[in-house]
């Protein structure tokens, strides 16, 4: 058997730990690039070449040209349709490269029946709290389910989406505000999202939690629209990045083409920074400023394209940061009657994320363009590393107002802080910012060659500066709902975190008012009181539908406590508890030689220990073991690799815990119990206002955890928590509050018979 040598070139930097670890290739210095030698009929090839294709990578195989990007990029605009294959492969990275592609595949027979049930608009009073419960033996309401399938790769519904859709259907018609849906993961939610619009026949936004869950979608139903952050989409002008000159823009606009010159994003295009500049690219405004959705979106940009088509569909598919970014910015998107939110049990977390910001010295770095301490460790002479600790001092010498921008130190706030000083505090922090604001503004109009930010830099810079002005405007407000933490375990503070204890304020005008009726779905809400409080829902505009049980049978998935690995708590965890887990772990993977696994450690300590500890005590192991990087285009390969490849790989990650589809895997480990951090003191205050809060988001966490593996009735997946602590947690809890009470039922039965 012979052998041929690939070779891989391009923009391999990004990637350079996944062509080495993961795909066996070596860096050659000399001709810059990758290379490695493998049997011909090596299955590897095959993967190097989709990954190659994945990420716009040239592929040479024994000299000759396997797949070049330019030649693919040049095909793919000419193509008018996707295939199947083409949907399944589709990277979320360049989905808005994909939108148009998408919107053209679009066969509108796909969508069923439209309109079955007349769409009444909600009255003003509310219709009275109601609780529905649906058990494995409830009788599905009368209704044509067919007409809204046929046709269509959901025919038929299954029987637990026709058990919730009737009762939701019922719920519109009632005229409540809130629709809070609870259904098991992996019971098809989205297929009910898609359902519930069309019965009614009512144009819809869906809102999902992430871009990828936004691709998914998509490439489920290719008739929906959807549009994505400005930064996805190439301005169609041949200008610089964050361009303010009006006659430059306005002379690039009549040169400018339906092809993009690639000079720089939407997101930093004239028609946002040159005040007075009208592109006839953009969606046209009316005479009140909104944007004239009536417009053709023939002609426009690639992102007010992909937004007045999206708008002009019945099904509008954005996530969730996108939306509330619209939402923020003013009546930009007109109210539909229903938004559907997936993965409901995270907005209230989004929101604060949306809301929070830490200043850290790495943003400060960027933000002023200064080197690292890194760059000062790698320097050549000590005469650089002193000209470069010069260059610092804008950011080490504690802010002064007075050209000095280093984090204020204030000691950090703890539950005792008295108001007086905490608003003192926030005060201090209010004038840093304010501060930071206008100097970061004052450099993205700098025109000097030398200093001016590049586009990466410029993008950056605008959005922090937004973000910082969003954030004052909130402290000065209502400060009252504002927590701080400042480092202290430095000379120089290195990060300052600013974070709300509640948006219920803000949900309204951030994503609420987009829809008549909101529907939330999740498999995952446990205690609908504590989740309208958080989000701000009127009980009297709420109805809350459960499913009481799971559609999979139980024997398919299993959930074992009695193997043990170490205690992992913070104060406890070390070498010998890692050694713990590493045994528990092996333990359990001896179990399934052949089959896939899936290790969820919680937090990026815990899992460089159990690494560490498999590496030393277990080998066989650990030859199993799959990681990823931080960096997102590197984790989502890995991802989409551990799902195509048949191996029997062990794949640990922090970022699988939830949205992860791990139909594939046969075993999960879960390492420890997922506790908020009491550290975090936006987590701690929390909790102690409401123990209960805290016991539900651990519960919510774990039954996400335990989802992973069992996608359907045909997966069987056994899922393992080796925390010695659990059992105490889920019988007895903090407070007296167990987790088998709070936890969905069809989960505490499985631990419960499988002690």
């Amino acid at each position: 058997m012979g052998f041929i040598v690939v070779r891989v070139c391009g923009k391999t930097f990004s990637h350079r730990h996944e062509l080495k670890n993961n795909l066996g290739l070596e860096y050659d210095f000399r001709n810059k690039d990758f290379k490695g030698a493998f049997p011909e009929d090596s299955q590897r090839i095959v993967v190097i070449e989709k990954f190659c294709k994945k990420h716009r990578l040239s592929l040479f195989v024994d000299g000759e040209e396997r797949y070049n990007p330019v030649e693919a990029k040049k095909k793919q605009k000419k193509q008018t349709k996707l295939t199947i294959d083409d949907l399944q492969n589709m990277d979320e990275f360049n989905l808005g490269e994909w939108l148009p592609i998408l919107e053209q595949a679009a066969d509108e027979s796909e969508i069923g029946k439209v309109g079955l049930v007349k769409w009444n608009e909600p009255s003003e009073t509310g219709a009275g709290f109601k609780q529905i419960h649906i058990e494995k033996d409830t009788k599905p309401i009368n209704f044509d389910y067919d007409g809204l399938t046929q046709d269509t790769h959901f025919h038929p519904l299954r029987d637990i989406q026709k058990q919730v859709l009737g009762p939701m259907m019922e719920a519109v018609k009632e005229g409540y505000r809130n629709i809070v849906l609870e259904c098991p993961t992996g019971s098809g939610k989205s297929a009910l999202a898609k359902s519930i619009a069309q019965a009614f026949g009512v144009p819809s936004y869906i809102v999902t939690h992430l871009k990828g869950l936004q691709a998914q979608y998509l490439k489920e139903m290719p008739y929906m629209k959807s549009v994505m952050g400005r930064g996805n989409y190439d301005c169609l002008l041949d200008v610089e990045a964050g361009c303010d000159d009006v006659k430059v823009a306005q002379e690039a606009l009549e040169r400018a083409t339906d092809k993009s010159p690639e000079t720089c994003s939407a997101a930093l295009a004239p028609c946002k920074y040159a005040k007075g500049f009208k592109c006839t690219k953009m969606t046209p405004k009316n005479d009140m400023g909104m944007y004239d959705f009536n417009a053709d979106p023939n002609g426009m940009c690639s992102y007010f394209g992909s937004l007045t088509r999206a708008q002009n569909a019945m099904y509008f598919v954005g996530n969730t940061a996108y939306m509330m970014a619209m939402g923020k910015s003013g009546k930009v998107l007109p109210q539909r009657p229903f938004l559907i939110v997936d993965e409901a049990h995270q907005l209230a977390n989004n929101m604060m994320s949306f809301h929070s910001m830490t200043v850290s010295q790495k943003m400060l770095e960027k933000l002023f363009r200064l080197p690292t301490q890194q760059d000062i460790l790698n320097a050549k002479s000590e005469r650089k590393k002193e000209e470069y600790r010069k260059q610092r001092e804008t950011i080490l010498k504690v802010f002064d107002g007075k050209g000095a921008f280093g984090i204020p130190k204030l000691t950090s706030m703890t539950l005792n802080t008295p108001p007086a000083k905490r608003k003192e505090a926030l005060q201090t922090f209010g004038r840093y910012l304010f501060a930071l604001r206008d100097e970061v503004k004052e450099r993205i109009k700098n025109k000097d060659a030398q200093t001016k930010y590049d586009k990466r830099e410029l993008s950056y810079a605008s959005n922090c500066a937004a973000q910082i002005e969003d954030l004052l405007a909130s402290i000065a407000t209502d400060w009252e709902n504002w927590v701080y933490q400042v480092d202290e375990n430095n000379e120089y503070p290195t990060w300052v975190g600013l974070k709300p204890l509640r948006v219920a304020d803000y949900a309204e005008d951030l994503l609420f008012k987009l829809g008549h009726q909101r529907i939330m779905m999740s498999g995952t809400i446990l205690d609908y009181e504590i989740f309208g409080r958080e989000l701000g829902l009127k009980p009297e505009e709420t109805t809350y539908i459960k499913v009481d049980y799971s559609p999979f049978p139980e024997q398919n998935r299993p959930i074992y406590t009695h193997i043990k690995g170490g205690k992992l708590s913070r104060k406890e965890r070390g070498l010998e508890s890692y050694k713990k887990c590493a045994d528990a772990i092996a333990q359990i993977a001896k179990k399934y030689p052949e089959k896939k696994g899936l290790i969820l450690p919680f937090t990026d300590d815990i899992e460089n220990g159990i690494v560490e500890a498999l590496k030393d005590n277990h080998p066989l192991v650990y030859a199993r073991l799959r990681q990823h990087s931080k960096i997102p285009k590197e984790r989502d390969a890995v991802f989409r690799e551990f799902e195509d490849e048949q191996n029997n790989e062990i794949l640990i990650s922090t970022y699988a815990n939830q949205g992860f589809d791990g139909k594939m895997v046969g075993f999960t480990i879960i390492a420890k119990v997922p506790f908020g951090p009491l550290g975090d003191i936006q987590v701690k205050t929390k909790a102690e206002n409401d123990p209960k809060w805290y016991q539900m988001m651990t519960a919510v966490e774990l039954a996400q955890m335990a989802g992973r593996c069992v996608r359907s009735s045909s997966d069987e997946g056994h899922t393992y928590i080796i925390d010695p602590s659990f059992m105490f947690h889920f019988e007895r809890g903090m407070s007296n509050n167990p987790l088998a009470r709070v936890l969905p039922p069809y989960v505490a039965k499985s631990i419960i018979n499988n002690r």
